[in-house]
């Protein structure tokens, strides 16, 4: 479980959590904001659900011109110019585009230590609320696991890797595990994977993360 926000966006992400997922209708489904700092657009195949102050109407029709602009020669220049309308309609706010990940809990037996303390990206923080923070310090990795809440209430991670553990995946893959133990209330756990960082998602997967939808965060109600 996720929240007990009643919004699409929470429904769409539980049910996706889990194998289901929304039927590639062709539909934009909107509710309205949600609690934090960033308005949310999550893409299915051929379906998305928005959390942000616009109408279906408005989000149809930009949705309708996004599907008729798309063609094999270029099929990204339809998702600019939804993007962009998208974009334009909520303040030109800073954006963040990731394929987001989800984990259940998962006790697990650690290869190091978990400590409250640390500090978490900035710029990933700001996306987020009721961030805290864990230093972990294993064998042969270390750094800090950020957890906080993201949009609909769920519960998002990033990591900091300490500047020597940075010779490849392991150490993501061992924060990773360790970071599924302390999720709040044991409940699932987000990942969000830069879309220009393919080796990123590939770690998350590796550690069990699995694909749930692309997704589109415009920080309209920033609280610094």
């Amino acid at each position: 479980m996720i929240t007990s926000l009643d919004h699409p966006l929470v429904t769409a992400l539980e049910e996706a959590a889990h194998g289901r997922f929304p039927e590639p209708d062709g539909a934009a489904v909107v509710g309205g904001p949600i609690p934090g700092p960033c308005d949310s657009v999550a893409f299915f195949a051929d379906h998305i659900v928005v959390a942000a102050d616009v109408s279906e109407s408005w989000v149809q029709e930009q949705f309708d011109r996004y599907q008729s602009n798309r063609s094999p020669e270029d099929p990204a220049t339809g998702l600019a110019v939804f993007l962009g309308a998208f974009s334009a309609k909520l303040g030109n706010p800073a954006i963040s585009a990731n394929l987001l990940t989800v984990s259940p809990y998962r006790a697990d037996y650690l290869h190091g230590t978990l400590e409250p303390g640390g500090e978490a990206d900035p710029g990933w923080a700001a996306y987020h609320t009721e961030v805290r923070c864990h230093r972990y310090v294993g064998a042969a990795n270390s750094g800090v696991i950020a957890i906080g809440r993201g949009p609909g209430q769920r519960w998002d991670v990033h990591l900091r890797i300490d500047e020597s553990d940075r010779s490849g995946g392991g150490a993501a893959q061992e924060l990773l595990t360790a970071a599924k133990t302390i999720v709040p209330d044991r409940g699932l756990l987000f990942g969000s994977a830069p879309l220009h960082d393919p080796r990123l998602l590939r770690i998350g997967m590796s550690s069990g993360f699995r694909a749930v939808c692309t997704e589109v965060l415009f920080l309209t109600r920033p609280t610094a």
